[in-house]
């Protein structure tokens, strides 16, 4: 099955689910079936006006090839994708792991993985090895944004035979009058006999908790969200450096994190500490191929 047909079921599985109590009709749109002829500017310049510039969300899916410049980007995909990006919508890219066909185009292949690369250090993507895991994927991705946008109740945290991923409030410690809790993202084997090779974890934090603002954090990505700074670790095989086994519990990401400075007024550290004990940590993880979501308050976090 095309990942086009996977991402187009997802959608009407979103829709068979919620269309009716929430009267909101997803539409999943493709150039080759919903543009229409034009010799008024410059192919993709007429995608982007008659669908892009319309869309809501955006879902691309890359296997070998990158694609054709357009003039503007190295790719029509890629043009789509930064052109919803700077307008602050959703985006959600993934790229296939499966086996690269013996005939596949070499230079193809080399611009997308200089993509990806580029990619990782301005926001988030997601791997996938067959059409079951996208169509795991992007149901999960599709309702939680659905659920930001609209308004919705939170659908429910995936269950796993294999793993769980939680946050792991530990040590508590100071920075100067501010007192720190150090914060783990876990992933834990719950399977009695498999072992756990390849996991994607995405650690998310409010900005404001971090009292070192100006510092540079290993993993740390570009976030779309100026409230949060978020982290990426992940692990594959071939070469594997980290294998989680049967019944192990396995610390991916630490940071110190912070409230206290927030009451520091007068200072650039202040804010207001009240909405950031409102918010979360949470950690969006594929781990196996399994999608898996974790979230702790902050409040909780401080707590004691």
């Amino acid at each position: 099955m095309s990942e086009r047909l996977v991402l187009a079921e997802v959608i009407e599985d979103w829709n068979s689910a919620h269309a009716r109590p929430t009267g909101i009709m997803l539409q999943a749109r493709r150039w080759e079936l919903d543009a229409v002829p034009s010799m008024a500017d410059r192919p993709q310049a007429l995608i982007n006006k008659q669908l892009v510039d319309e869309a809501d969300i955006l879902i691309a899916v890359f296997s070998t090839r990158l694609g054709s410049p357009t003039g503007v980007a190295a790719s029509g995909t890629v043009e789509e994708i930064e052109r919803l990006r700077s307008t602050k919508k959703p985006v959600f890219v993934y790229f296939s792991k499966a086996p690269v066909p013996r005939d596949h185009d070499a230079a193809q292949l080399q611009l997308l993985n200089e993509y990806k690369r580029d990619l990782s250090k301005a926001g988030l993507y997601f791997e996938f090895d067959n059409d079951e895991m996208l169509r795991r994927m992007a149901s999960r991705h599709l309702a939680s944004t659905m659920s930001t946008i609209a308004g919705l109740p939170p659908e429910p945290t995936p269950k796993s035979d294999l793993a769980r991923v939680y946050v792991q409030t530990g040590q508590a410690g100071r920075s100067g009058d501010v007192r720190t809790v150090k914060v783990s993202a876990v992933i834990e084997n719950i399977s009695p006999v498999k072992r756990i090779t390849e996991y994607t974890l995405i650690f998310s934090v409010p900005r404001a908790c971090l009292t070192f603002t100006s510092s540079s954090y290993m993993d740390e990505i570009k976030s779309e969200d100026p409230t949060r700074r978020v982290f990426r670790r992940s692990e594959s095989s071939p070469g594997v450096v980290r294998t989680i086994f049967a019944g192990d519990k396995a610390p991916i990401f630490a940071l110190d994190l912070g409230v206290d400075q927030l009451k520091l007024k007068g200072t650039y550290l202040a804010g207001d500490i009240e909405a950031v004990l409102a918010d979360k940590v949470t950690i969006d993880a594929v781990v196996d191929g399994e999608p898996l979501y974790a979230e702790k308050p902050i409040a909780e976090i401080f707590a004691t």
